[in-house]
């Protein structure tokens, strides 16, 4: 018979090598070049309502958790991922793609910045991500459509600065209206007067100033069934919450229930701040996964949870981050 001691050992390793079987084992690696960051697991460290490592994908197919799909650490790594998630979506027949992060620091969330500000660096992570399509994925025809004329200027002027041999076209969404606030223009053009028949990708950069230029890529996808459409940075989210009034935005209701639900997050980061930080992160076609960060240093711990359905923000805020 065995005494307490061996006992107790041996039954701490049956335990052991049971949950090795249950929950399979994962380790974090670093590197400091190219495409990859500090590599968080989905399965270290919490209980097991928060340890997500066998998942089930469309027929009971088994998938383990995928640490190349860890967030990235430098904007040279999230356009680059980015771009390989808009390229996937596209292979797949995609019609309706969302690209979205923080625009002036991963680790922060929009309107950190002025308004302006983060603007003006919008203009330089779509300068960049044209730049991509065009050269790595072989985009022709892409028309790039900024919010208004004069930002269509400033991209052009820093593309033949940055860019001068990068192929792809512009135009841009509305004119300024003082009722584009409310959704109404009743000056706005049409928006086919701002594409060509052989437009073969549109991508919408930072349609979220005014109600207006979202309503006008809604347009354009009405115009242009088959032709897909990227929207970079236009804040959706605002919309899936129903931050703007039914009884003052109607049409804006109308596009909300619509047309948004029609997008396919493609590469997402949300940053939840407070007393327990974190960020929702997609790039597709892998889950949406949920991280902790270091409250002092918004550094990333951990992958505490994973899911193929989309979450709402209120969800994710709930559960994890209250």
């Amino acid at each position: 018979l065995m005494d307490n001691a061996a006992m107790a050992k041996a039954m701490a390793k049956a335990e052991a090598m049971a949950g090795g079987r249950a929950g399979g084992t994962s380790h974090a690696s670093h590197e400091s070049r190219g495409d990859h960051s500090s590599r968080a697991s989905c399965s270290r460290g919490f209980t097991p309502r928060h340890r997500v490592v066998v998942r089930k994908r469309g027929r009971g197919r088994p998938s383990t958790s995928t640490s190349r799909r860890s967030l990235p650490r430098t904007y040279e790594q999230a356009l680059a991922q980015a771009h390989g998630a808009v390229r996937d979506a596209l292979k797949d027949g995609e019609k309706l793609i969302e690209v979205e992060f923080p625009p002036l620091s991963l680790g922060a969330v929009c309107g950190d910045g002025e308004g302006s500000v983060e603007m003006d660096a919008n203009l330089g992570h779509v300068l960049e991500l044209s730049a991509m399509l065009v050269k790595e994925s072989k985009q022709k025809n892409l028309k790039v459509l900024l919010p208004e004329e004069k930002e269509e200027e400033e991209l052009l002027s820093l593309k033949e600065a940055q860019y001068p041999n990068a192929s792809f076209g512009t135009g841009f969404l509305t004119n300024p209206s003082l009722l584009g606030d409310v959704g109404l223009d009743l000056f706005q053009k049409p928006i086919t007067e701002c594409i060509d028949p052989e437009d073969s990708l549109f991508l919408a950069a930072y349609p979220s100033f005014s109600v207006n230029e979202m309503l006008a890529v809604e347009e354009l996808h009405v115009e242009e069934p088959g032709t897909p459409i990227v929207v970079v940075n236009g804040e959706l989210d605002r919309f899936r919450s129903g931050y703007y009034p039914k009884l003052f935005y109607k049409k804006v209701a109308a596009m909300s229930s619509s047309f948004i639900p029609g997008f396919v997050g493609a590469f997402y980061l949300h940053n939840f701040k407070g007393r327990k930080p974190g960020s929702l992160f997609r790039r597709y076609p892998g889950p949406w996964q949920v991280f902790r960060r270091d409250a002092d240093t918004t550094e990333v711990r951990e992958c505490i949870h994973e899911q193929d359905e989309r979450p709402t923000l209120r969800e994710i805020a709930l559960e994890y981050f209250v």
